[in-house]
């Protein structure tokens, strides 16, 4: 019996042996396949020279950039904001601005109004 045991041991020893030979032969196999599939594979072309011709745009738009502008710096005549002082000072007829929130809007109740001293004369007459 236990020699018996012992020989199937040993078979199962060996069949689980010559499984993983073939397990690892098909592991190497499709290794093999891989490996001439990508050195069968053609390299990307890099067009380098569509590259060279950005970088000399880029350059150029960066020298526009950087160059300092030439500006002449006119005087503000005075006279001008000597009148606009004045104006701002001593003209009677300038009014506030008038409010974006309050434009187009009517007031609805007759004490909003600016003629209640009308509106209250009115209505003594009518008593």
């Amino acid at each position: 019996m236990r020699h018996a045991i012992e020989d199937s041991a040993t078979r199962v020893k060996q069949q689980m042996k010559k499984m993983m030979d073939r397990k690892v032969q098909a592991v190497h196999q499709r290794l093999d396949v891989f490996e001439l599939w990508v050195i069968d594979r053609p390299a990307p072309t890099t067009d380098v020279s569509v590259f060279l011709k950005e970088l000399a745009s880029l350059r150029a738009d960066i020298d526009t950039l950087l160059t300092p502008r030439e500006t002449d710096l006119e005087s503000a005549p005075t006279a001008s904001t000597n009148d606009t002082m004045f104006d701002a000072l001593f003209k009677d007829e300038i009014q506030p601005p008038t409010s974006s929130h309050h434009a187009g809007k009517h007031p609805r109740s007759s004490r909003a109004s600016n003629d209640t001293e009308v509106g209250r004369a009115c209505k003594r007459e009518r008593q």
